[in-house]
């Protein structure tokens, strides 16, 4: 034990400058900084205060020993590992030094870079993905909690239960054939471009990256709320993404995951072979039709991933009414032919899926599920505050002032203090949004009546539409359903939209109107849909805006 200690004592500080460099994003030079300066501390200053001390506890004991020996005892007990390694020429002296001790001694998975061009002047980065499964699944505790998950999911009474609680209550994972079967690797992608400056500055869209993340889905609900169980596989900037094309940026991951379906991953810990596929790919509806092969148009005349309906018809008719075919395999390789061979897309496809043409158990009209966070927080929400809240302040209800005054003193608590709604802007109304982001959007609908609610009259039909709305909302971000509380969102979202359309008849209903009616079978098929919204993929991206 005692002749591990110098490389026990290395490694712990190792660990803490990781920690400043990658988690704090203290630069490298400032890190440099700091270990000269401890440094000169240790060697300067901490030698002559130790051999006073040392010579005053002889003194107190009696013992004479001569100062040349104080001084020997003081320089063996200075020139421990710690003095060595961030001294010159010390293991941790230097950027390039701490980064191969960080290699040599933590679970590093460096990343590679791949040419788009023979230049090589435009580059992407790959994080390749079954380096890190086989070490996420080197660990004891991850082998175990995927295990324990998988037995809680085939045991008799989960079997029994009609609840859906995960997506692997879902139909679609149960219509899989490799995951539905024995204990396999199931990954949900997440793909989305964001921007790492100041989206109002100079360097607007000129820094903006496509990101590809990934999470281990085999895990129970509620294990991917910390951001480190979130993993970065692609980056890549936008424009090269838009020039070269999805498939070449995404060769390297497609080959890989086209290994874990085939061949699998040796994990130690089972001593066996894994294999495992996508079940899924979380997007908002712009990457997700890109993804896809759909047409990225939502104004156009077939803008539902989901099914065959037509703008014009989305106005008058809804989903439950049975008037919109649902997509099948056989109708989307037609509509891929037809695209394909006239050069235009066909029922709303422009092409095949990438992910379709290497994965053999991807199914695209199965692994795309709709976005909660901006079909209703981004989208439905914001807009439909706006109608209400501008025809309630019209009536003279109460006044805008008033409102944005009981925004602002409301006595938030806990969690909502950080994710209370803002005041509504002046221009709302002209504007048909009141903005925000989707933390205090769903704030602002849930605590909409403690704010105005004993000022407006019950029976007022736009606050029916968006109490309905508040009850959707509450169904929609539930992580349990049952098929009774599936046909009761069913119905809140057929009586919200026919009064709504009462209400603002001359208003056309939103392409995520038409989303939304689809959300009681989607969850059938996906499971609550909250655990598959991109709301803590996208907090990811603020670790690339912190390191930019």
């Amino acid at each position: 034990m005692a002749n591990d200690l110098p490389s026990v004592v290395v490694q712990n500080l190792a660990a803490m400058l990781i920690k400043l460099e990658h988690l704090v994003h203290v630069p490298s030079l400032a890190i440099d900084d700091f270990l000269e300066e401890m440094h000169y501390l240790l060697k300067s200053v901490s030698v002559p205060l130790s051999v006073a001390g040392v010579q005053q506890v002889f003194e107190k004991h009696n013992l004479h020993v001569d100062e040349s020996v104080i001084k020997e005892i003081v320089a063996t007990i200075a020139s421990n590992p710690l003095h060595s390694a961030i001294g010159r020429g010390g293991s941790l002296c230097t950027a390039y030094k701490r980064k191969q001790i960080y290699k040599d001694n933590f679970s590093v998975v460096e990343p590679i870079e791949y040419c788009l061009d023979e230049q090589q002047t435009n580059t992407f980065q790959y994080v390749p993905i079954l380096k890190s499964l086989q070490l996420l699944f080197a660990k004891q505790e991850v082998v175990d909690r995927v295990v324990e998950n998988h037995r809680a999911r085939t045991s008799p009474a989960s079997c029994s239960s009609h609840d859906y609680r995960s997506f692997q209550d879902g139909s679609h994972f149960k219509e899989n054939s490799l995951l539905s079967g024995k204990d396999l690797i199931s990954l949900n992608l997440y793909a989305d471009d964001f921007e790492v400056c100041n989206p109002l500055g100079t360097s607007r869209k000129k820094h903006k990256l496509f990101a590809v993340y990934w999470i281990l889905s085999n895990l129970p609900p509620g294990s991917h709320s910390s951001l480190s169980s979130i993993y970065l596989t692609l980056l890549c900037k936008s424009e090269d993404l838009k020039h070269y094309g999805l498939e070449k940026v995404l060769e390297p991951l497609l080959r890989d995951l086209s290994i874990l379906e085939k061949d699998g991953i040796f994990v130690h810990l089972l001593g066996t072979f894994i294999k495992g596929t996508v079940y899924c790919v979380v997007a908002d509806n712009l990457a997700a039709h890109g993804m896809a092969g759909f047409v990225e148009s939502f104004s156009g005349e077939f803008f539902c991933r989901f099914c065959l309906g037509k703008s014009s018809d989305v106005q008058a008719k809804e989903v439950q009414s049975g008037a919109f075919n649902l997509r099948n395999k056989d109708l989307h390789k037609d509509h891929v032919k037809t695209g394909q061979e006239k050069g235009t897309s066909c029922c709303g496809v422009k092409r095949d899926c990438v992910f379709t043409k290497h994965l053999s158990h991807f199914n695209v009209l199965s692994a795309y599920p709709p976005d909660v966070l901006h079909d209703i927080f981004e989208g439905i929400v914001p807009v439909e505050l706006a109608q209400c809240l501008a025809l309630l302040i019209s009536k003279k209800h109460f006044t805008l002032e008033s409102l944005n005054k009981s925004i602002l003193q409301f006595p938030y608590k806990w969690e909502d203090q950080k994710n209370k709604p803002h005041a509504i802007p002046f221009t709302f109304s002209r504007r048909n949004t009141i903005g925000g982001n989707a933390h205090g959007n769903w704030s602002m609908i849930r605590f909409l009546p403690f704010l105005i609610g004993h000022v407006v009259p019950e029976a007022e039909p736009a606050w029916q539409v968006l109490m309905d709305l508040k009850d959707i909302v509450e169904l929609v971000v539930s992580p349990v359903h049952t098929d009774e509380s599936i046909s009761y969102l069913e119905m809140k979202i057929s009586e919200h939209r026919q009064r709504y359309q009462d209400l603002f008849p001359d208003v056309k209903l939103l392409p995520k109107h038409h989303f939304l009616e689809h959300y009681p079978e989607m969850v059938k098929s996906f499971g609550p849909l909250v655990h598959l919204w991109t709301m803590r993929f996208e907090a990811k991206h603020s670790i690339f805006k912190q390191v930019a």
